[in-house]
């Protein structure tokens, strides 16, 4: 949340936060408070103002975040009529903690890491699990065309592309993975509000690139085991919650 503006609402809204940030809410604080909770009443803030249709929520949980990003997702395709597309990420087990997969080699150094390929039926789980399984990375990013999305990681923070910028999806680059899978290679992002103008050459202004990183992620699978892997992916997710 980005506070711009000085006085009125947004003064309000920064010392009620900070207030009660010390459970030190006056008469004033709560008042302001009130007066935003949404609802019939005169005045009330509606949800169903078309202004509110796709801002983000703040879940109790990752799991509700990661449903309702999901079910806002398939809402957003139904009005709007936007095609959706999946892209998998490139997954491989980085033989952490299995000391039958290091090596040393001639001089005795550090044990190197031997990266293999998953079998069909982990890598399936790995896809179909929810982001916050991964460290909110997605095994499946699935997107459409003006679809609001969240920068997951501090790309390039002098470009704006910072973790927890708001974005939407308009366009991409993506190639055919070794599983026969669509994988992205880089995602077009429109900022929304940044801190300042960004200017790439050749795209529109506040048109940013996101490459596919390699990360080296923890996953838990339906079973709550746990293990490491080195994921390939566009680190954004869908921006509902």
């Amino acid at each position: 949340m980005r506070q711009t503006e000085k006085g009125g609402p947004d003064e309000k809204l920064r010392n009620a936060l900070v207030n009660m940030r010390y459970a030190s809410c006056n008469a004033d604080d709560l008042a302001f408070l009130n007066s935003r909770v949404a609802g019939p009443g005169k005045d009330r803030p509606r949800l169903s103002d078309p202004r509110f249709r796709n801002v983000s929520i703040i879940t109790a949980y990752n799991s509700q975040k990661d449903k309702t990003n999901e079910m806002g997702t398939m809402r957003f395709h139904t009005e709007t009529g936007a095609e959706l597309h999946e892209f998998y990420s490139i997954d491989l087990s980085n033989g952490k903690g299995d000391d039958s997969r290091k090596r040393k080699n001639a001089k005795g150094s550090r044990a190197k890491k031997l990266r293999h390929e998953l079998n069909d039926i982990v890598q399936q789980q790995l896809w179909d699990a929810p982001p916050s399984t991964s460290d909110h990375i997605a095994g499946k990013l699935t997107l459409c065309i003006g679809l609001p999305i969240m920068i997951r990681n501090n790309d390039a923070t002098e470009l704006c592309i910072t973790k927890g910028q708001e974005g939407i999806c308009v366009g991409w680059d993506a190639i055919t993975g070794p599983h026969g899978k669509q994988v992205l290679a880089t995602l077009y992002v429109e900022l929304s509000n940044p801190p300042k103008p960004v200017q790439f050459p050749g795209l529109p202004l506040n048109v940013v690139p996101i490459p596919r990183t390699a990360t080296d992620v923890r996953c838990r699978l339906p079973n709550d085991s746990e293990f490491s892997i080195r994921r390939e992916q566009v680190v954004v997710l869908p921006n509902f919650a």
